[in-house]
């Protein structure tokens, strides 16, 4: 692979297994999952919408941004 930002394909967290209790974040897109005990209380999706704007002009986005996809996918296809 030619010379790629360190973030290519890492918009998105790691989602195959949830953090609890802390945020979790790729270069745009993050999550909170707030389960103090045995029931969830609080799901949070967050969006970077600085770094959105810098990926939409980076030259990589599109691959960037179908490796991220792909990968996040098949982190669910694990989970299940």
């Amino acid at each position: 692979m030619k010379n790629k930002s360190e973030c290519y394909g890492k918009m998105f967290p790691p989602v195959i297994s949830l953090a609890q209790n802390e945020p979790v974040a790729g270069k745009v897109f993050g999550y909170q999952v707030d389960r103090p005990g045995m029931a969830v209380t609080r799901r949070v999706v967050t969006t970077n919408r600085e770094a959105w704007q810098d990926c939409l002009e980076c030259p990589d986005f599109d691959g960037c941004y179908r490796l991220s996809t792909g990968a996040v996918l098949m982190e669910i296809v694990m989970r299940t």
